[in-house]
């Protein structure tokens, strides 16, 4: 989870703090909040909707499925 102080450097907060913040800081620092330390990339989403539509989910019936590397927790 990201302090409110990361929070205004990722948004840019409203005493400015984060107009200086680069795309890759923004990354980085959600990555350092999630468990695997890594932001989840577009291909990895995609993955988890292919499983979905494979015939290995078949037996999947009314789940939801978080794919954000922990970022989401709960």
């Amino acid at each position: 989870m990201l302090s409110s102080q990361q929070w205004v450097l990722v948004t840019g907060g409203a005493r400015g703090l984060g107009a200086a913040a680069t795309p890759e800081f923004a990354f980085d620092l959600i990555a350092s909040s999630t468990p695997v330390r890594h932001v989840t990339t577009p291909e990895e989403f995609a993955d988890a909707v292919l499983f979905f539509l494979s015939p290995w989910a078949r037996a999947v019936t009314g789940q939801n499925l978080i794919v954000a590397g922990g970022l989401v927790k709960g």
